[in-house]
């Protein structure tokens, strides 16, 4: 019996899995065209919005949150800005500090949008057992804070 070495193998599955990442990407385009579409929001801005529910952040927190260069995070801020979905306010304790504040707009914004319901996305996690969804949550998260880490590791 003949065995397959494991650096292959893993290049393999790797190969496999970002294949798959593709496909899954690619659903999520209608999305994105429905989001645009409704309320002329990029998926980018609307995980702008939902950092922000209840939670102000400075731009560099932000930016860290979602996994955006700084000057990435300042361009997505300053079109939700002039939109006035949200809002930078200087801290009343430490006036350095600018934070940014989801407006009340932005709020109404997040609660209309409900592209994802009823989208093939939706219908397909729907379709899948309480065991699969949270193996899904599981492995997408752990994706993006790797994803992530490597970034900053990279930008260091």
């Amino acid at each position: 019996m003949t065995t397959i070495p494991a650096a292959v193998d893993s290049a393999a599955e790797t190969k496999t899995a970002l294949l798959s990442y593709l496909d899954a990407l690619a659903l999520a385009e209608p999305i994105q065209a429905k989001l645009w579409q409704l309320a002329e929001i990029t998926l980018t801005q609307v995980q702008v919005l939902r950092a922000l529910r209840g939670n102000p952040k400075t731009l560099g927190k932000l930016g860290q949150s979602i996994g955006l260069s700084p000057t990435s995070t300042t361009r997505v801020v300053d079109r939700l800005e002039r939109r006035g979905l949200v809002s930078r306010r200087r801290d009343s304790e430490d006036r350095r500090l600018v934070q940014l504040h989801l407006e009340p707009a932005g709020e109404r914004l997040m609660g209309e949008i409900r592209v994802m319901r009823g989208s093939d996305v939706h219908l397909a996690v729907e379709a899948m057992t309480s065991h699969e969804r949270n193996q899904l949550t599981t492995s997408l998260q752990r994706l993006v804070e790797l994803a992530r880490e490597q970034h900053k590791e990279g930008s260091e």
